[in-house]
């Protein structure tokens, strides 16, 4: 396993992660497991070095952390791990305060994920996604109270737009308040959008990138065909009963364009498309981290095998060219052809 720093934190994380979704047994079968499977599981992922488990105060309601609290305190391993937890969701109908980016909310939060995950501090604490009225201000002086309190070590964003995440940063640096040590966002071969925005604001930034949905949900895993003809999906699997796919409409082009580049890189590197999906991701610089979905040992295996396949730059550019869509407004304005309208020939570039 390798590690990554997490943002300019000295913080370090495996490059492959677990996210604790499934941990629990309230959400249906597609998105839980008995808690000797997941016992099993964070077992064998420390065992093959993963020290950050991510998870959220609504996963499977709540029970997501008391697994996952119980389950490294029963292991001793608490220590040794990098914990991240995230707050922004509404946990009770009755109360219009338990849900948002406010301090009331987060100080509530953090004191029932502390008692979920059976710890006295959170490695990294996230604000889910922002509720489009609490001021960044309030946010960061909340979390900037907890880092000193000792509650939190570090903070970070999810789901948030661009803008928000370098006020965010820019903020905290010219007032002294934490600034964000990452951002989660929805990373994957299918959903790229976080690239013109977010990757280079990270190389200016230094912040970190954690990429959850890397498979956008066993879309990219070579168990699904599609039929976008007849608007069918075809595979066992969550992705054929919940028809959930994240950010993905899965009968876009690009999406048959990629799983037929993935069959091909996978006969070619003897490497299943899962493993070859997620590599591509580990081979982005700006990606500290990915997390991974699994729920049984044969994913994590398999998932685990990312880190071995050799993504050369040819089928790099295969995977690019497989998976590219047309740039949005503005970003066909920065293309270097457009770019020589500005500098001419001097071949002085900026990044």
């Amino acid at each position: 396993m390798r590690y990554s720093l997490l943002g300019r934190t000295g913080l370090k994380v495996s490059v492959l992660s677990l996210g604790a979704a499934s941990l629990g047994s309230r959400w249906g079968q597609r998105w839980t497991m008995s808690r000797p499977a997941a016992e099993h599981l964070v077992g064998a992922a420390l065992d093959h070095g993963i020290n950050h488990f991510d998870t959220a105060n609504v996963y499977n309601m709540g029970e997501s952390e008391e697994w996952l609290g119980a389950i490294l305190h029963g292991l001793s391993a608490r220590e040794r791990c990098v914990v991240s937890t995230k707050f922004g969701y509404r946990t009770s109908p009755d109360d219009p305060n338990s849900g948002g980016a406010g301090r009331k909310n987060m100080y509530t939060s953090v004191e029932r994920s502390l008692r979920r995950l059976r710890t006295d501090y959170l490695d990294v604490l996230y604000l889910h996604l922002w509720d489009r009225v609490t001021p960044v201000e309030e946010t960061l002086e909340a979390a900037s109270d907890l880092v000193r309190s000792g509650k939190i070590r570090h903070f970070g964003l999810s789901n948030v737009p661009g803008w928000y995440l370098g006020a965010a940063d820019a903020m905290g640096r010219n007032t002294g308040m934490t600034t964000p040590a990452a951002v989660q966002l929805n990373y994957n071969l299918l959903t790229r959008a976080a690239e013109p925005e977010f990757l280079s604001f990270q190389r200016y930034s230094g912040i970190g990138l954690v990429a959850w949905g890397p498979l956008a949900n066993g879309l990219l895993s070579g168990r699904y065909t599609i039929d976008a003809a007849g608007r069918r999906i075809s595979g066992g699997g969550r992705l054929t009963e919940t028809f959930t796919t994240g950010d993905v409409d899965p009968f876009n082009p690009v999406v048959s364009r990629v799983l037929r580049c993935l069959t091909a890189l996978a006969a070619r590197l003897g490497h299943p498309p899962a493993s070859i999906a997620l590599a591509w991701l580990l081979r982005k610089p700006e990606v500290t981290s990915v997390l991974m979905g699994v729920s049984t040992i044969e994913q994590l295996n398999e998932n685990l095998a990312a880190t071995e396949v050799p993504l050369d730059d040819e089928a790099l550019t295969e995977i690019d060219q497989a998976s590219l869509e047309p740039p949005v407004h503005p970003y066909p304005f920065l293309t270097d052809e457009l770019q020589e309208l500005v500098h001419g020939n001097d071949n002085q570039k900026g990044e």
